[in-house]
């Protein structure tokens, strides 16, 4: 079996050598840090598991300025959890004596909404995180975010569109507001260009859909040789997230279950994600909140990396013999059940390519 290099649910059309550029701006330590990172990805033939991991996401606030269609958006009405700053710092001091190479923020909800976000990405880059991803709607990246977000060398940004005209975009994200988006990332691309920089990469997030599948070709004319690479993403169905949540701890337990296509999973492997209760679970997908393995409000990282619920998990994904979580999740990504759209998201991209 050859060797994989990236995630398999994702169809990147790319304009840009990412890892070049990272590369010349990070050196030889971006270089070590993608290495052990495709290591992580072949887990099931290699066994490699960090000594601690390799990527830390962080959901600031459990709020978001949109109501999206493909969203668990549950998430952003229930009662408000803030990841407060001193937390944040806390974690972000952790990984810093364990020389942290990567970090996302964002997860589920709008990072940009967070009161003191500019302080917290700069916490997140003081830690000595090289290669830093803010995923954002782009509905607040205006000129004086832009500026910082250039002038703090953030690594990447993920603006997820998901549509090419006004209809579609507000259809699926409820509001009305890609020229203004627009408008945003054209502000971006000048400031990165007056900096003289490449960063941050830029990155556009298409989640192909029944109501947007007539758009990838526009969505790609619009967008190409201006952004670094387009994603076409697969639409996931988190209808039964709630269902295991109310299961408690119970969704953890191996079980005799059907077995999906594929039972390979590698967050588990290279990965710990914070949500803003302080919640730490093994993967930053919805489903992970019903899945959770530690509390970073109480514990550290390494202890949650290194611990018995964790190396539970990764046997599971080993042996096929999964918890519920983990069974629902790779379930739905089993290709009949994903979106119609995800065979023409493939088709599109190697056209463009």
């Amino acid at each position: 079996m050859a060797e994989r290099e990236k995630v398999e649910h994702v169809e990147s059309v790319k304009y840009t050598d990412v890892e070049e550029v990272l590369s010349e701006e990070f050196g030889a330590r971006f270089r070590d840090y993608r290495r052990d990172y495709k290591k992580s990805l072949n887990y099931d033939t290699n066994g490699y598991v960090p000594e601690f991991p390799l990527t830390v996401s962080l959901e600031f606030v459990n709020r978001c300025n949109l109501n999206c269609k493909m969203c668990y958006t549950i998430n952003h009405s229930a009662p408000k959890e803030t990841l407060e700053l001193a937390h944040i710092e806390h974690i972000m001091e952790e990984c810093g004596r364990h020389d942290l190479p990567a970090a996302v923020v964002g997860m589920g909800s709008e990072a940009l909404i967070y009161k003191g976000a500019q302080d917290a990405i700069a916490a997140v880059r003081r830690s000595g995180v090289m290669d830093l991803f803010l995923g954002t709607n782009g509905v607040l990246l205006n000129e004086q975010l832009c500026e910082f977000l250039v002038e703090q060398r953030v690594a990447r940004i993920e603006v997820s569109l998901d549509a090419a005209t006004p209809e579609t975009y507000e259809k699926i994200r409820g509001k009305n507001e890609l020229e203004r988006i627009e408008k945003n990332l054209e502000t971006l691309i000048q400031t990165r260009k007056r900096h003289n920089s490449k960063l941050p990469v830029i990155r556009l997030c298409f989640c192909v859909q029944e109501d947007n599948l007539h758009e990838q070709k526009a969505f790609l004319d619009k967008w190409r040789d201006r952004v670094d690479y387009i994603d076409f993403q697969e639409m996931v169905d988190f209808d039964q997230v709630d269902d295991l949540i109310d299961m408690g701890d119970d969704a953890a337990v191996a079980k005799d279950l059907p077995q999906p296509q594929s039972t390979y999973c590698a967050y588990p492997f290279n990965s710990l994600h914070v949500w803003s209760n302080g919640d730490v679970t093994p993967c930053c997908t919805f489903f992970g909140k019903a899945l959770k393995i530690g509390d970073a409000r109480s514990e550290s990282l390494k202890d949650i990396w290194d611990g018995e619920k964790l190396a539970e998990i990764r046997d599971q994904l080993q042996t096929g013999r999964l918890n519920k979580v983990c069974h629902v999740c790779l379930t739905s990504r089993d290709k009949e059940n994903f979106a119609a759209a995800g065979d023409a998201a493939s088709k599109e991209t190697e056209k463009a390519n």
